[in-house]
């Protein structure tokens, strides 16, 4: 049985480890009342940021608490979205070029809509823009996520799906047993990359500007942007170390423990004993910690569906009772059409009705505004949006050239570190705090050494735009290589296969559906920089491409409505047509290749 393991250790480590899971609880306990403090705080029209030293902390962990919801919110949708999109032909047309449209679309094209909604919703207080700044980051984090995800459950082996054929496995068990353990990997690598694209745009999060009004909130985030505009140098290098202090330790205390745990799952054994030895996550199963949460979660689950229910076969029934322990349930296939079942099955028939009726409140409550919608839309001439779609094309162009520059480096790195698990140890914590740093806090000084060179904006904004889109594509392909199996690798060792044709043969078709999610998401990260990657203000000058980004931050700092949603709407119906031949071309043939 799978249980957590306590680590034989003396009664002097085990108060330690008590000590250490206290401290980090106090802390993170501190970071969520500050949170509900700043929360219950009356709305004001502009908040003053403090910029002393001492205010660094409270600053810092308002913001990992935002973070850190904002990606708990992002597994939950991730996991949803990709399960039903990869079990429902019908619906995955309509869910998976929905979602390439919504990570693509900068951050700006969320934030108004989030900031006027959810302030008008919460009058008086601050929590309107807590939730904006909170969903906005969300945004940053779980596209990726849900793509991740999709695609470990399109790839799934078929041999897997044999197995919970051959054991009678429920929908719920099949979803336990198999569909959600080979998502792990994806899941925990690309949550990583997520969580660096929240801190990514951690600056426009918290400090927005909507035409003549400031939206700000006391945070990490805001901290930077004020320090940089009033020129406290020292300050600003100070929370620039203080932000990578915090992803540090979150890698130290949250990833590598989680890249510990899932060890487990690897498809090959050369991995075997490299990272499933982690001090931290040792140290976690030395309290009562896991086993509470384990008890808890067995009882909770026994209380909801009882063993005495069991009516299995041998085999099937051996299989579910030595995973009880992991995973605290069991199904009965017999009983899924019980009663019992039955009226949840209508409950859910009635859930459902109501959130029809209230899709179609919604629906109907909108149709009026409709045609002001369209006489501000109308507002705009030809000119203004020949000029728009002008500017996608060229925006595009920066994409395109993005993903070729980006891919010629990370394809050869990422197989290097995920075929040589022990590199990979080391380096990711590397590469992880590289991905995560907030890149356009330093794009004004990247863009002031770029002028000396006298180089195009437009290939500024290129570089500056592949800054923080290589990584999704680089964790993407380590982590497509990690999963090649050592059995395979061993046969093109047999037959002395060349390195191009180990890379022609094997690996390239292995890491083919993972890179596909890769040049997906990074091309979603760079349309979403373009925003603030086309337009620079730099001590003593400025840098401005034409593009699609440029437009939205002129527009948004202009107040300029009409032009903003017209910006929108020519990004939306370009990323359609990019999804509906690209990139589901590029995903088809990737599931063939790998077949």
């Amino acid at each position: 049985m799978t249980q957590f393991a306590k680590v034989q250790a003396t009664r002097g480590a085990f108060l330690r480890a008590d000590i250490a899971v206290i401290v980090i609880v106090i802390v993170l306990g501190m970071g969520f009342a500050d949170f509900f403090s700043s929360g219950n705080s009356p709305y004001l029209e502009k908040v003053d940021i403090n910029t002393s030293i001492s205010s660094l902390p409270s600053y810092s962990l308002l913001s990992f608490v935002r973070s850190l919801i904002a990606l708990i919110l992002s597994y939950i949708f991730a996991v949803i979205y990709g399960t039903i999109a990869a079990n429902n032909k019908s619906l995955e047309k309509i869910m998976i070029p929905l979602l390439d449209v919504l990570q693509s679309l900068p951050v700006v094209a969320f934030l108004p809509g989030f900031v006027l909604a959810l302030i008008s919703i919460f009058q008086g207080s601050r929590w309107g823009l807590e939730f904006a700044c909170i969903l906005t980051i969300f945004t940053g984090q779980v596209w990726n996520l849900a793509f991740a995800y999709y695609e470990s459950q399109r790839t799934l082996q078929p041999e897997f799906k044999e197995v919970a054929k051959i054991y009678q496995l429920t929908k719920l068990q099949k979803f336990f047993f198999v569909d959600f353990p080979n998502g792990y990997r994806p899941l925990i690598y690309n949550g990583m990359m997520s969580m660096a694209g929240g801190w990514f745009f951690l600056t426009t999060c918290e400090a927005f500007t909507l035409g003549n009004k400031d939206f700000r909130l006391p945070g990490l985030g805001s901290y930077i942007a004020e320090t940089f505009a009033t020129g406290n140098y020292i300050n600003f290098s100070i929370a620039l170390v203080t932000l990578l202090i915090i992803i540090v330790s979150t890698d130290i205390f949250l990833w590598k423990p989680l890249i510990a745990w899932v060890s487990r799952y690897r498809d090959s054994d050369d991995g075997k004993g490299i990272q499933d030895d982690n001090w931290f996550l040792n140290l976690i199963r030395q309290t009562s910690i896991p086993e509470i949460i384990s008890n808890f979660f067995k009882k909770s689950i026994l209380f909801l569906f009882p063993k005495s229910n069991i009516n299995e076969s041998g085999a099937t029934r051996k299989y579910l009772i030595d995973n009880i322990d992991k995973w605290g349930t069991v199904i009965s296939p017999k009983n899924w059409f019980s009663d019992e079942n039955v009226n949840k099955i209508r409950r859910s028939s009635v859930l459902s009705l109501l959130v029809t009726f209230a899709i179609g409140g919604l629906v109907f409550t909108l149709l009026p505004k409709l045609p002001s919608f369209g006489q501000t839309l109308a507002s705009l001439s030809s000119k203004d949006w020949f000029n728009l779609m002008n500017a996608v094309f060229f925006t595009g162009i920066k994409v395109l050239l993005v993903l070729i520059i980006s891919s010629i480096w990370t394809i050869p790195v990422g197989l290097w570190l995920g075929l040589n698990p022990r590199l990979e140890t080391f380096f990711q914590p590397i590469i992880q705090n590289l991905a995560a740093f907030p890149a356009p806090v330093l794009f004004p000084l990247i863009t002031l050494g770029l002028s000396f060179g006298n180089i195009p904006p437009f290939i500024n904004a290129t570089l500056l735009m592949c800054v923080g889109c290589q990584w999704y594509i680089l964790f993407n392909v380590i982590g497509g290589a990690s999963r090649i199996s050592a059995d395979l690798k061993f046969v093109t060792q047999i037959y002395k296969f060349s390195l191009w044709h180990r890379f022609s043969k094997l690996y390239f078709p292995a890491i083919l559906p993972s890179l596909a999610t890769g040049w997906i998401t990074a091309a979603g990260g760079a349309w979403n920089a373009s925003m603030v990657a086309e337009v620079v203000e730099f001590p003593g000058g400025s840098m401005h491409s034409f593009g699609i980004g440029a437009e939205l931050a002129s527009a948004s700092a202009q107040g300029n409505y009409q032009k903003l949603i017209a910006a929108i709407i020519c990004i939306v119906v370009t990323l359609i047509i990019l999804n509906r031949t690209l990139w589901r071309t590029l995903q088809i043939f990737a599931e063939r290749v790998k077949d």
